[in-house]
């Protein structure tokens, strides 16, 4: 009888386990849900859809990083011109990095601004 008795207990307690887990899943569901559609959380990357004239509304190069961060930047800049519009912007760090990633592949690329931003701001 004693045997038995432990052994409920056990499974009582392994079942207790398990609900008390699955409702600590639901609950954090739920708090990210209400996140979610209540502050936003999670949608500051734009419409998904940018645009090169999106690159067009930024003064500097900081603004510039921003814009491809929230999606609504799009483009490969030629070297020369990203450098007209926005070395004046930079310090001598990311003009180094831009030149450099501009070089290695003829072409810049947004991620190659991006890292350039981050890696020397």
């Amino acid at each position: 009888m004693e045997q038995y008795r432990n052994k409920m207990n056990f499974e009582d307690t392994a079942i207790n386990i398990l609900l008390v887990l699955a409702m600590i899943m639901i609950a954090f569901l739920i708090i990210v849900m209400f996140s979610t559609f209540v502050f936003g959380w999670g949608t500051q990357h734009g419409d998904n859809k940018p645009t090169e004239k999106g690159c067009k509304q930024a003064d500097t190069l900081k603004e510039y990083a921003r814009l491809v961060d929230d999606m609504k930047c799009k483009g490969e800049p030629e070297l020369k011109e990203f450098m007209e519009q926005y070395g004046h912007t930079m310090n001598t760090d990311q003009k180094k990095c831009i030149e450099h990633r501009a070089d290695l592949g003829n072409e810049l690329y947004e991620d190659e601004i991006m890292k350039c931003y981050k890696r020397h701001d």
